[in-house]
């Protein structure tokens, strides 16, 4: 089974070198700690027009797919995900306020409890999220679970683990920044998809 991560950026030229460097650390976890036997690296610069695309290509090991123009949060997630071959399609912020070591813990749900989407929630107690930011996604939860009659405390989280045989069952989807309460909002109105999350501290 091998993992394919996705980090979509937009002008993080101060944040995507740790960033990457953090994915980079957290493949040997992953792999020492799940089935997971391969681990992709994917950045795609959407739009940048500051050094992002140039620090992103002087790592080695990761791929690097650059948008000339602004297609969309969304539209950077898929252009990655189509690139690569993943049993197993995850994505994460370029902008360092999410751990890649959460990997590890999504993806062991994902194989013990056979769910198609895993997502880290940032509505714990250590998450630093504004309250402004944490009241919308608080009302979205309730809307969605009023609907669907399913819980879930944090549908636009930037941080999910996605099975590939789910995929097509979940598309499509936007291209926009409204991608993520997209996904969260087709599987849990989808009687036959499961999602299920962690909780993750957000910087």
């Amino acid at each position: 089974m091998n993992l394919t991560i996705v980090i979509p950026v937009l002008n993080e030229e101060e944040a995507i070198g740790s960033t990457i460097q953090r994915c980079q650390a957290s493949v040997s976890k992953i792999i020492g700690l799940t089935s997971v036997e391969e681990v992709e690296i994917v950045v795609v610069s959407d739009g940048s027009t500051d050094r992002t695309e140039e620090i992103a290509k002087s790592f080695t090991g990761i791929q690097v797919v650059v948008f000339e123009e602004n297609r969309g949060y969304g539209a950077a997630i898929k252009a990655g995900w189509e690139l690569c071959q993943g049993d197993l399609l995850a994505f994460l912020d370029g902008d360092g306020t999410c751990s890649p070591d959460y990997f590890v813990d999504m993806c062991l749900l994902i194989e013990k409890e056979d769910v198609d989407v895993v997502l880290g929630s940032r509505m714990g107690k250590n998450s630093k999220m504004p309250k402004v930011r944490r009241l919308g996604n608080t009302l979205f939860a309730m809307l969605l679970k009023f609907l669907s009659k399913k819980n879930l405390t944090d549908s636009a989280s930037g941080m999910r683990v996605v099975k590939r045989s789910s995929l097509n069952q979940i598309l499509p989807l936007p291209d926009g920044l409204h991608f993520t309460p997209a996904i969260s909002a087709r599987v849990l109105m989808d009687r036959h998809l499961k999602i299920a999350e962690i909780d993750i501290d957000y910087e």
